[in-house]
């Protein structure tokens, strides 16, 4: 299965802010390019992810839309 990962660091986890509250962050990994929540995620309370959604890495300050790493 092949993870996508920051085209800075390497890492393979990232995350995207939700839309109504800044300050509440939801980590995920890309697999084959689905969006995959870690489990601490309650199912329906985490945000869409599109193709222009801004995403964060978890271990470097690289952001930019979805489809950058895809």
């Amino acid at each position: 299965m092949t993870k996508s990962k920051c085209p800075i660091c390497g890492c393979e986890q990232f995350y995207v802010k939700d839309p109504d509250d800044e300050f509440e962050v939801y980590e995920f990994e890309c697999r084959a390019g689905d969006v995959c929540f870690n489990e601490a995620a309650a199912p329906g309370q985490c945000p869409e992810i599109d193709a222009s959604t801004e995403i964060f890495c978890n271990a470097c300050a690289w952001h930019d839309r979805f489809e950058k790493i895809k």
